[in-house]
């Protein structure tokens, strides 16, 4: 019964696998490196059973612009196509379409029998983006040696680079054979850009040392932007063409300078130098007072304090203390003793105390004028009512 079914299945397998087939790849994902191929077939084909792994002798591999197939047969390259347009496959099982005939079917269905009726062949095509990859960014520290001749000050400080650079593939052979490890038939940058990255990194800083060794002005350093970053490209190119089939096309450096911490100690010694000229040393003191006055005329509240700020009062000394050693002596006092006795004024009896009131009603002489009264919380003399003002009532 085994020899039926494996004699069964290696026959339908061979006849399933006897139609052409074409690969096409419209167009690869962004970022993507490499991109395992897959067999054109629509609804009215009839190549909907054969192997996956199996590629015909006779089918086609078409090739874009910008791309690149790799024929894979048992892990061994046994083709590539780089040129854009169609290619015919030769090399993979026999079909009758391609020449194979009917010897070729069944040495293969014998083949087959030996194994099972299974197919005992992996093939497939590795569709490779040879594009610009862009956008790759780097970032690297590197120490540099700030100078000063004129006043002989000699500092070092902490450079700092940052970037992106983009690289394509250009040799396919090498890309495959080195560094794809695409078990799915798929691999990304992602998958290789942390070590890109760490070899940038070190370019930079050894084009930094070449670059920046001796006497080094800040100013300069801008003017070194391009020439640093041509040397990173051609230094990595030569690196890596030959190990991974990678060549660097541009390098784009957006930043070099030296951190922040770095700048303001070089701004602080500067400044110092500037300062040591009497004549650069009053027109700062002058530019201050200047600008604080203005500042004191500004400010509406604070405008005293500012300008005694600037200008501070002079010091005032105190007046010396009298000398009581040379004083005249004091008259003596007079006997009180001998004073005459004060007469006593006459016993008036004293005022009675003002009773407190609320409010003050005058009664008028005449009953038809309006009656008068005095309000408390107002303190005004009023004819209404009520006061206009609190609203209090005449009592």
């Amino acid at each position: 019964m085994g020899i039926i079914k494996a004699f069964t299945g290696a026959t339908g397998g061979v006849m399933a696998d006897q139609w052409l087939e074409m690969y096409y790849c419209d167009s690869i994902p962004q970022g993507i490196l490499a991109y395992r191929g897959k067999k054109q077939v629509s609804e009215r084909s009839s190549n909907t059973k054969g192997d996956e792994n199996v590629i015909s002798d006779g089918s086609l591999i078409v090739v874009n612009e910008g791309q690149s197939a790799i024929a894979v047969e048992q892990g061994k390259v046994i083709g590539c196509y780089t040129q854009p347009g169609e290619h015919i496959f030769h090399g993979g099982s026999a079909s009758i379409f391609s020449g194979g005939g009917v010897k070729g079917i069944g040495k293969e269905i014998f083949t087959r029998v030996g194994f099972g009726g299974d197919v005992a062949i992996h093939q497939f095509v590795l569709y490779i983006d040879m594009k610009e990859q862009m956008g790759n960014p780097f970032s690297v520290s590197f120490p540099i040696c700030v100078t000063d001749e004129e006043i002989g000050m000699q500092l070092t400080a902490i450079g700092y680079a940052k970037g992106v650079f983009s690289f394509r593939i250009t040799d396919p052979m090498a890309f495959y054979q080195r560094i794809f490890r695409g078990a799915n038939g798929t691999m990304s940058v992602q998958d290789v850009l942390p070590q890109l990255q760490a070899e940038y990194a070190t370019a930079l800083t050894e084009a930094a040392g070449n670059l920046f060794a001796g006497s080094l002005r800040l100013s300069d350093m801008p003017g070194k932007v391009g020439r640093m970053a041509g040397e990173v490209s051609h230094c990595m190119t030569e690196k890596w063409v030959g190990l991974r089939g990678f060549t660097v096309v541009s390098t784009a450096i957006e930043s070099l300078t030296v951190y922040d911490k770095d700048m303001r100690t070089i701004q602080t010694i500067q400044h110092a130098k500037m300062l040591r000229d009497p004549g650069m040393a009053a027109a700062t003191l002058t530019d201050a007072q200047a600008e604080a006055m203005t500042e004191a005329a500004r400010n509406e509240k604070g405008g005293f304090v500012a300008v005694r700020a600037v200008y501070p009062p002079a010091p005032v000394n105190p007046a010396p203390m009298p000398d009581v050693s040379n004083a005249p002596a004091a008259s003596p006092l007079p006997n009180v003793a001998s004073a005459p006795v004060a007469q006593k004024l006459p016993n008036v009896p004293a005022a009675p105390k003002p009773q407190p009131t609320g409010n003050i009603f005058l009664e008028p002489q005449d009953e038809n004028k309006p009656k008068l009264w005095y309000c408390p919380n107002c303190r005004k003399m009023l004819t209404s009512k009520f006061c206009p003002d609190c609203g209090a009532k005449r009592k």
